[in-house]
């Protein structure tokens, strides 16, 4: 089945950013990350990918999981699954079935975030329109998930991919991603002031000098954070951070 991609057009040429940015500084905190801390009980889900599983809590109470469900031809499907307690799972929900990457489970965890019942989700994949980083969402709970929206396509070397994060409140969603076009490595930020169903800005919010890896992002209040790791030599890779002012929210 052929499905449509709805293609993120905009550049910070012809829009300007929605978000006023800071100066990057070293951080101690890690970054809004949410991983599963213990094997949970979880749907029976054949050929699950472990290790790729996200977990997210919603502000009223509900959790979320997603992960990588592998095929038998090693290509793979997003699955998100809802609970109430992070004990009880309902059945999983395929969110995107359009990868065709043959890598199996080696491959970066989708990111997962909810807010209000509104559940995102982004990762990075092969489809058959080219590699990229894409973002899902289900307006109730895990219902039905929408059109994918490709935040970018890029040229990634063969089936790799790179890490992404995602955060929401209210309208706003941000998306921090490895970006698929840079050498070095630098950490990529989209913003929609829509629910995620149009992002209106993406750009490349970390230092063209030195490599950028494993990007980490939240939105509170009329803020947005980004992390991220530096790619050093010789010396523990710092953590940075990055603080912006949400235009709208003025």
């Amino acid at each position: 089945m052929r499905r449509a991609i709805l293609l993120l057009t905009l550049t910070t040429a012809c829009s300007p950013a929605p978000v006023e940015w800071q100066q990057p500084a070293p951080s101690e905190a890690n970054g809004a990350l949410l991983i599963a801390p213990m094997e949970p009980t979880l749907p029976t889900v054949e050929r699950l990918c472990r290790a790729s599983l996200r977990i997210a809590k919603d502000p009223r109470g509900d959790w979320y999981a997603a992960w990588w469900s592998v095929r038998a031809d090693s290509s793979a499907n997003i699955v998100v699954a809802a609970s109430p307690d992070a004990k009880r799972w309902s059945p999983a929900v395929r969110a995107d079935t359009a990868d065709v990457g043959r890598t199996g489970c080696r491959r970066p965890p989708p990111s997962i975030a909810a807010d209000s019942g509104v559940v995102h989700v982004a990762y990075s994949m092969t489809a058959r329109e080219g590699a990229g980083v894409f973002v899902t969402h289900s307006m109730d709970k895990v219902s039905m998930f929408h059109t994918p929206v490709a935040i970018v396509y890029g040229t990634f070397d063969g089936d790799a991919t790179g890490r992404t994060a995602i955060a929401a409140h209210g309208n706003t969603v941000a998306v921090a991603y490895e970006d698929p076009n840079s050498k070095p490595a630098r950490i990529g930020v989209a913003l929609s002031t829509t629910m995620a169903h149009l992002f209106e800005w993406r750009g490349l919010v970390s230092p063209e000098t030195g490599g950028a890896i494993d990007p980490a992002v939240a939105v509170s209040g009329d803020s947005v954070l980004a992390w991220w790791t530096r790619v050093t030599e010789g010396t523990a890779p710092p953590r940075m951070r990055l603080v912006g002012i949400l235009k709208h929210k003025r």
